[in-house]
C-alpha cells in the first residue's frame, strides 16, 4: 500500500527493534529525571485541599483551562498575535507528528504481531496529508518563527542562552531529516516506474516529501542512490531525536514543561483570583511564611518548573514596567536555580533532623527584598501566565516570612501595620473618624435600620479619606433616590485586613477578618454592597475561609442593575446647565482597577453605568479590560514610598493618551493616585479624576 511506511528500507527487525529500545531507554532517562524532580517538589509542605478543589471540579476545570489555554492558545494569542501563532505552530505542529509517529507504530505493529489491519490503513494517504502539512509543515514555521524571533526581532524580554540555539538548531534539524527521508522514500518507490510500490497519484498527497523528491531527483539522485542515502538518512534522523530526548533529560531543562505544565494547570487553586491563601492555624505554627523551600508548599515549587520562561508576566507587571527591581518571571527563575542547588542538602539531612544551614538566604539573597516589596499584587502576571503560576502567592508567602518572623519591612508599611492595631485603619494624620461623612445626609445605621436589605459596605479610605468622603456621600445618595433599603454599620465598621494580609502580616488579618464577622453576624447581615474593590474583594473571596459567608456586591454591579430595572433614572446631560460646577464634560475615559477587574471579572458594568450617562462619549486606555495597568496602589504598596518612576504616573500618561478631560474609576485607591499623577503632571485645574458615582450621582434623578 502507498503511503507512509514504517521500516520501509530498514533492517527490521533488528535495526528497527534498535530505534524501539533507544525510543525505551530515553523514556525510561525522562521519567527518572521526572522522579528526581518530583522529590524536589516533595519538599514543599502540603496543600490544603480546599484550595485544590473536589477531584471532579478539577478534572472538569483542567478540561476547560486545556481547551482554551492550551490547545486553542487563548493565553498566548491574547496578548500579541506573533509569539502565539509561533506557539501555537509548534505545540501543534509536533502534536500532529507525534500522534502521526504513533499510529503508524500502532498500525504496524498490530498488522505484524496481531494481525490486524487498523481502520486507519485504509486512509493512509488522506492521513499522509494531514501529517505533511498541518505536522512537519505548520511545525516548520513556527521553529522558522522563533528563529527570526530569538535572534533578528530580539524582544527585550527574551532572555536568549546557549540552550535555546541548541534546540532550535535540533528542532529545525529534526523537521528537515524528516522531510529529506520522506522524499527519498517517495522519490525511491513513488516516483520510480520500476519499483513495485511506484504511484506517483499517491505521491502527491505527501506534498511536501513530493517536493523533495522532485527535488532531490532534480539535482540527479538515481533511485538507487535515493535507496542508499535513506538509510544514513534514517540513522540520522534517529539520532537527532535522541540527542534531543537525551537533552530534555539530562538536567530535565528546556522542554520538561511540555510534561510540567498540564500537571501545574490541573492542580490550579480553585480559590477565587483575588484571595490568597490562609497559613492554617497560626498557633500552630512553628515558623511562619516562606524563608527556605519547605516554607512554600510542593504546588509552588511544581510553579518553579511549570516556568517556560517566556517573560509574559514580565511584560504584564507594572513594577517592571516603571524600573522596580521586580520582574515576576526572574523571581520564579531564581527560585528555581535556588531549588537546584538547596534540594540536595535538604533531601540527604535524616528525617526530623536540623538541615544544614544555606550557603545563601532564599528570600533576601536569591530573590532580593526589593522585589518582594514591589509587587502591587494586580494579578497582571497570574492572568498572563499560560501555564497557571501563582507568582503573588509565592511572593505573599515571602513576606509573611520578612514580616512575621523578622519584622523586617519597609517603614511607611510597618506605620500602616501599627495603625491597624491601634486605631483599626491604616491611614497616619486623619483627622475623620468613620462617621464623619454621615452629617446632615440622614442614613440611618444597622442598629437603628435592623430590618435593611442592603448593607453599604463605606471602608476605610471612603470614611477616612476626605477626597473619597464624596464618593461614599454620592453612593448615599443614589441609593436613596433608588429608593433603596440600606443601612451602614457606622462606627461599628472596621478595617477588612485587606491591607495587612497584603503587606503580610496575617495574624492581624485574622483578627480584623473574625471581628467583621462577628459584626456582621451579630446584625444578621446577609447582602452587602461595597464601594472598594479592595474591601468588595476580601469580603467576597477571603471571608469565606473563616467561616464569614454573605452575598457581596461591587457597587457598580448593584447600580447598573438598578439602573436596568429603572429604579434608577439617569436624566440630565454630563456637563450641561443641569451639572454640578465639576461635571467633565464629553470625553471620558474609564479605569480598570485591578481588585475589580483582573481579579474579579468585573468589566461590563461600570461601563454600562457610564453608557447610561447622556451626553458622555466613553473612551478606552490602550491597556484596558483583562489587559488593564495597574494604578500602582494594590498590594499594600499605597501605604509604602515609592523611588523612581511611580506606576500611577505611567497609568497617568495612559489617560492623557486618550486627550479625555476625565478619568472615572471605581475605586478609592485609584481615585488617590490618579489625582497625585494629574497634578504631578502639572495638569492640576485642567484634568481631573472622577469616580464613576460622582458622574452618576450628578445625572440622576429619582424615579
Amino acid at each position: 500500500m502507498s503511503g507512509r511506511i514504517d521500516f520501509w528500507n530498514i533492517g527490521y527487525p533488528l535495526l528497527g527493534a534498535l530505534a524501539y529500545t533507544t525510543a525505551l531507554i530515553l523514556a525510561a532517562a525522562i521519567a527518572w529525571g521526572l522522579y528526581q524532580r518530583a522529590r524536589m517538589w516533595r519538599l514543599g509542605r502540603p496543600v490544603d485541599p480546599n484550595d485544590l478543589g473536589p477531584t471532579g471540579s478539577r478534572l472538569r476545570r483542567f478540561v476547560r483551562l486545556a481547551a482554551f489555554d492550551l490547545f486553542a492558545h487563548r493565553k498566548f494569542t491574547r496578548h500579541e498575535w506573533y509569539p502565539g501563532l509561533m506557539h501555537f505552530a509548534i505545540f501543534w505542529g509536533f502534536l500532529v507528528l507525534l500522534i502521526a509517529t504513533t499510529l503508524s507504530a500502532l498500525e504496524f505493529n498490530a498488522e505484524r504481531y496481531l494481525g490486524w489491519t487498523l481502520p486507519t490503513v485504509a486512509y493512509r494517504l488522506q492521513a499522509g496529508f494531514v501529517w505533511d502539512v498541518f505536522g512537519g509543515l505548520l511545525a516548520t514555521v513556527g521553529v522558522g518563527m522563533a528563529a527570526f524571533r530569538r535572534y533578528v526581532l530580539r524582544p527585550t524580554r527574551l532572555n536568549t542562552f546557549l540552550d535555546n540555539g541548541f534546540m532550535l538548531a535540533l528542532l529545525g534539524l529534526l523537521l528537515l531529516s524528516g522531510f529529506v527521508l520522506e522524499g527519498l522514500r517517495i522519490g525511491a518507490t513513488e516516483l520510480n516506474p520500476a519499483d513495485p510500490l511506484y504511484a506517483p497519484d499517491a505521491a502527491v498527497w505527501s506534498p511536501v516529501g513530493w517536493a523533495f523528491a522532485r527535488a532531490m531527483g532534480g539535482l540527479g539522485m538515481t533511485p538507487g542512490g535515493m535507496t542508499t542515502a535513506h538509510v544514513a538518512t534514517w540513522w540520522i534522523h534517529i539520532a537527532i531525536y535522541t540527542a534531543g530526548f537525551a537533552y530534555v533529560a539530562i538536567g530535565f531543562k528546556f522542554l520538561s514543561h511540555v510534561i510540567v505544565s498540564p500537571v501545574n494547570i490541573f492542580f490550579k487553586p480553585a480559590r477565587p483570583s483575588g484571595a490568597l491563601a490562609p497559613m492554617g492555624d497560626l498557633e500552630k505554627l512553628t515558623t511562619f511564611g516562606a524563608r527556605d523551600l519547605p516554607g512554600l508548599t510542593w504546588k509552588q515549587l511544581l510553579d518553579l518548573d511549570a516556568c517556560t520562561n517566556c517573560g509574559r508576566c514580565q511584560d504584564q507587571c507594572p513594577a517592571f514596567a516603571s524600573g522596580k527591581p521586580l520582574s515576576p518571571r526572574k523571581v520564579i527563575q531564581d527560585l528555581k536555580t535556588y531549588m537546584v542547588e538547596r534540594s540536595p542538602a535538604l533531601l540527604a539531612a535524616p528525617a526530623g533532623s536540623e538541615p544544614p544551614a544555606p550557603a545563601r538566604s532564599m528570600v533576601s539573597d536569591a530573590v532580593g527584598e526589593g522585589a518582594i516589596w514591589a509587587c502591587t499584587s494586580c494579578g497582571g502576571c497570574v492572568d498572563a501566565c499560560p501555564v497557571s503560576i501563582q507568582h503573588i502567592d509565592t511572593i505573599v508567602d515571602m513576606r509573611r516570612y520578612l514580616v512575621m518572623e523578622e519584622s523586617r519591612l519597609p517603614p511607611t508599611a510597618q506605620a500602616a501595620l501599627e495603625n491597624l492595631e491601634q486605631r483599626g485603619h491604616p491611614f497616619r494624620g486623619t483627622s475623620l473618624t468613620r462617621t464623619d461623612w454621615l452629617k446632615n445626609l440622614g442614613v440611618p445605621t444597622i442598629a437603628e435600620n435592623p430590618g435593611a436589605e442592603v448593607l453599604f459596605w463605606v471602608g476605610c479610605a471612603g470614611a477616612l479619606v476626605e477626597r473619597n468622603v464624596k464618593v461614599t456621600r454620592a453612593m448615599a445618595s443614589v441609593l436613596k433616590k433608588a429608593k433603596v433599603n440600606f443601612a451602614v454599620l457606622g462606627a461599628e465598621e472596621g478595617c477588612t485586613g485587606d491591607p495587612a494580609r497584603r503587606l503580610g502580616n496575617e495574624y492581624l488579618f485574622e483578627i480584623l477578618a473574625r471581628q467583621t464577622i462577628e459584626t456582621l453576624g451579630r446584625h444578621q447581615v446577609r447582602r452587602i454592597v461595597a464601594t472598594c474593590p479592595h474591601c468588595f474583594n476580601t469580603l467576597r473571596n477571603e471571608y469565606p475561609q473563616f467561616g464569614g459567608r454573605f452575598t457581596v456586591e461591587h457597587y457598580s454591579d448593584f447600580v447598573a442593575g438598578l439602573i436596568k430595572s429603572g429604579k434608577l433614572k439617569v436624566l440630565a446631560t454630563v456637563g450641561g446647565p443641569e451639572a454640578g460646577p465639576d461635571s467633565a464634560p464629553g470625553k471620558v475615559a474609564y479605569h480598570d482597577s485591578c481588585y475589580l477587574g483582573r481579579h474579579n471579572g468585573v468589566y461590563d458594568s461600570p461601563r454600562e453605568i457610564a453608557a447610561a450617562v447622556p451626553g458622555l462619549e466613553l473612551a478606552e486606555m490602550k491597556r484596558h479590560r483583562e489587559r488593564g495597568f495597574c494604578c500602582g496602589a494594590g498590594g499594600g504598596r499605597l501605604w509604602m514610598e515609592e523611588t523612581g518612576r511611580r506606576v500611577n504616573h505611567i497609568r497617568t500618561e495612559h489617560f492623557l493618551d486618550t486627550e479625555s478631560k476625565t478619568v472615572a474609576v471605581s475605586c478609592p485607591f485609584c481615585l488617590q493616585m490618579f489625582e497625585e499623577g494629574i497634578s504631578a503632571q502639572g495638569l492640576a485645574g485642567k484634568r481631573q479624576a472622577r469616580d464613576l458615582l460622582e458622574i452618576l450621582d450628578e445625572s440622576t434623578a429619582s424615579p
